[in-house]
């Protein structure tokens, strides 16, 4: 036979069908099955944690528990019937829905995920996003509660891949996404086509905007935008704020010169930023250096430029802008109104 022993240091108390547990001989109050009285300790419930108890098979409604890693310290639960809550606020606690609109960007050895953000979040702040390739289940995170990029690194280069993506609160992970769509990680090459146009540099450590294993850089447009364009219409006066010769620049310096001039594809800046090949907008005029490592492209075969000289979007003094002659290299600067020079847009990747 069984013997179960129950120790206490108060008492128990029966009367009328109700019982009570105190130390001062009090009567149960006999509203109550149980009536718990004391004023040195409290009533201590069931304490697991989120996975213990979601793992707790059809509880039933009233069932009280306090998680012990739920919320930012712990929180007192109650199952209603249909999904646990917080005794305090009443708030629903659940794992976040799945991330929308995920698509998928192919990189060097890398994909770029976008998502949007989950309509619910589940009653509790998301804390992270998981994309997850298929094949692989290789994985990128990122640390944030809003829509996001997420980069996934060491995909195999000519292995189609898709992703889904999921989100991560205190209660846990919840369904992943709906599949991106299909992408190939290519090896970049100076050269190469891509995205709307022909790479024309890789990021370096020194420069700016370069990410320890990602692979960035400039595209060049495959051909030329202008055959002879003036570089402003204000043609005697410096850029307000202006401008940069370096790497990474470019766009920075296009969006002053247009600040200047106005929109309209009369002068080589609003031309170069009015350009969509591929379908991309966010062409720009290149900064001097951008625009030496398109002559440098060039001087290797790649790209069809000219024989001429190319704007850059790096003014050399209030008159003067700084161009450069292809396949050379040689340095120029023209007055701003000088109308010869050709025009060649590049965007980042």
């Amino acid at each position: 036979m069984a013997i179960m022993m129950l120790y206490f240091t108060g008492s128990i108390f029966a009367q009328s069908g109700s019982v009570g547990i105190n130390n001062d001989g009090s009567s149960p109050n006999s509203k109550a099955m149980l009536d718990v009285s004391s004023t040195t300790k409290g009533f201590l419930p069931p304490r697991m944690t989120f996975s213990e108890k979601i793992a707790i098979a059809t509880p039933p409604a009233g069932l009280m528990v306090w998680c012990t890693n739920c919320g930012t310290s712990g929180e007192l639960q109650i199952y209603n019937g249909t999904t646990w809550i917080v005794i305090s606020t009443s708030i629903a606690l659940s794992l976040p829905d799945a991330p929308t609109n995920v698509t998928a960007t192919e990189g060097s050895v890398s994909a770029t995920v976008t998502f949007t953000a989950p309509a619910s979040d589940g009653g509790t702040p998301i804390t992270s996003y998981t994309a997850t390739s298929n094949p692989g289940n290789i994985t990128g995170t990122l640390s944030q509660a809003g829509s996001g990029t997420i980069t996934v690194m060491g995909l195999t280069i000519g292995t189609a891949y898709t992703f889904t993506v999921t989100a991560t609160n205190a209660n846990g992970t919840g369904a992943a996404s709906a599949a991106s769509n299909s992408v190939t990680p290519v090896a970049f090459a100076i050269g190469q086509g891509y995205g709307g146009g022909i790479i024309a540099y890789i990021l370096k450590p020194a420069d700016p905007g370069y990410i320890p294993g990602e692979t960035h850089g400039l595209i060049a447009a495959t051909t030329d935008q202008s055959t002879g364009i003036i570089w402003s219409i204000w043609s005697g006066t410096s850029v307000p704020g202006g401008t940069s010769l370096a790497i990474g620049s470019g766009l920075a310096n296009t969006e002053k010169i247009i600040a200047q001039n106005g929109a309209g594809i009369t002068y080589a800046a609003g031309l170069a930023r009015a350009y969509n090949g591929g379908g991309f907008n966010d062409w720009y005029l290149p900064s001097w250096n951008e625009l030496g490592e398109l002559c440098w492209m060039s001087s290797n075969g790649f790209g069809g430029f000219a024989f001429t000289h190319y704007w850059s979007s790096s003014e050399y003094d209030w008159y003067r802008a700084r161009a450069q002659s292809f396949p050379s290299g040689t340095s120029s600067y023209y007055d701003k109104d000088f109308p010869n020079p050709f025009v060649r847009a590049v965007r980042s990747f």
